[in-house]
């Protein structure tokens, strides 16, 4: 829609520049409201998407007053957003409780649903683009990169984001959709936990941890698959966070209200068994060792270490059939000797695999080939893998053949 400046002259009164930057956004009054209002310049192409964008009303976004062409440009004019961004909040603050994380990203993931809704992808999600206003209201900001799914490219047009909270597919290896601001959203609730990207420190909080492993993985299809699941996902942490405080609260106030009780000195009947304490005695010992083993398990066994129950499942199996299996063939040799020789035979057959192709305590992450968004050098990273392993299981092999004929 084309406009006159002396018709924008007219609604608009500019106050100042917001930035230093050429075209960049500049605060606004409405001449007839008197709303602040941000003015800022987008490339032509976005012209349809900002319509679209405009058509939206969600509390977690910026009103959009109108998108405007003119003089071969294009404006958008927004709500002023009055507040800090999240960028601000995480460098003064030592650390963000749980509970604001969490609300902080339900927040805008409810906003991210709503794009999502209209086929539009944000694309740059991270501490700067969320703004916290002084009300405490949470806004996502900035549209300078966001683009409508089609569905059908191979790649985006225009590969726009920032480096170290895009997507890998972002940067050319595949098009984005509303998985690549999940993946994003995931690395800002690690920076808002521990200051620092996940792959190079995870959380540790079990609130977080496993909900920002899911969004942040390399696979789109391993992720969560839309907001409103990733949204459900913190929503049972939320809960679980809930019923413990609540449990902490009726305990401490069980204590406080407890009658006060008298002891003599005379001496306990040792023979009187108290049935319901001793079960909670096992109960709590149960529950400890289960934890500490569904720990190890999580962070140690592969199969364990996702949240995704088919490979779990696959994981028991093998490792069912590989112990019985090794154990079978390894007890019916005649010999000690042949049972040692069997037994690392099967290590460097069937073990040393499993360690090396299931990234066992993360190794892969300290390799170039690895690290790379690029899914080609991935690939030739587990060719080099797979060469690896048939060299050391062939040396291995022959080592522990000669040692079994020169030793016995």
């Amino acid at each position: 829609m084309e406009n006159s400046n002396n018709e924008l002259a007219l609604r608009y009164r500019e106050i100042e520049p917001l930035t230093d930057k050429l075209n960049g956004p500049v605060l606004v009054r409405k001449n007839d409201t008197n709303e602040f209002f941000v003015k800022k310049c987008y490339p032509l192409y976005l012209e349809e998407h900002l319509d679209a964008l405009q058509k939206i009303e969600h509390r977690y976004l910026p009103k959009i007053q109108e998108v405007v062409v003119q003089d071969g440009k294009l404006w958008l004019y927004e709500e002023f957003v009055q507040g800090k961004t999240l960028t601000d909040v995480i460098q003064s603050s030592e650390t963000i409780e749980t509970d604001q994380i969490l609300t902080i990203t339900m927040a805008v993931l409810e906003a991210l649903g709503a794009l999502h809704n209209k086929g539009l992808v944000h694309r740059d999600v991270k501490p700067g683009n969320i703004m916290m206003t002084s009300e405490g209201t949470i806004k996502l900001i900035d549209f300078d990169a966001v683009r409508a799914v089609d569905g059908e490219k191979e790649s985006d047009t225009v590969q726009l984001g920032t480096m170290g909270f895009a997507a890998p597919e972002q940067f050319g290896f595949a098009e984005s959709d509303e998985r690549s601001d999940l993946y994003s959203l995931g690395i800002v609730m690690n920076i808002c936990s521990v200051k620092e990207y996940p792959k190079k420190q995870l959380t540790q909080d079990p609130m977080l941890r496993g909900v920002i492993r899911k969004a942040t993985k390399l696979e789109p299809a391993e992720r969560y698959q839309s907001a409103l699941e990733m949204h459900q996902a913190l929503r049972q942490q939320r809960l679980r966070q809930i019923a413990a405080a609540k449990r902490a609260k009726s305990r401490a106030a069980t204590l406080e209200k407890g009658p006060i009780r008298t002891y003599t000195n005379t001496k306990p009947n040792t023979n009187k068994w108290d049935t319901n304490n001793y079960v909670k005695q096992v109960i709590s010992i149960i529950s400890r060792w289960y934890e500490v083993i569904a720990s190890f398990f999580r962070k140690y066994i592969p199969g364990f270490r996702t949240e995704v129950m088919w490979k779990r499942v696959i994981a028991i199996v093998w490792y069912v059939f590989l112990i019985i299996g090794t154990i079978g063939n390894v007890l019916e040799q005649p010999t000690t000797g042949l049972r040692i020789q069997l037994f690392v035979d099967y290590l460097f057959m069937f073990i040393l695999p499993i360690i090396l192709f299931t990234n066992f305590l993360d190794y892969q992450r300290k390799l170039p080939l690895f690290s790379s968004c690029n899914r080609v050098y991935r690939y030739i990273g587990y060719g080099l893998i797979f060469l690896f392993w048939l060299v050391l299981t062939k040396v291995g092999l022959e080592l522990n053949s000669f040692i079994y004929k020169h030793f016995n």
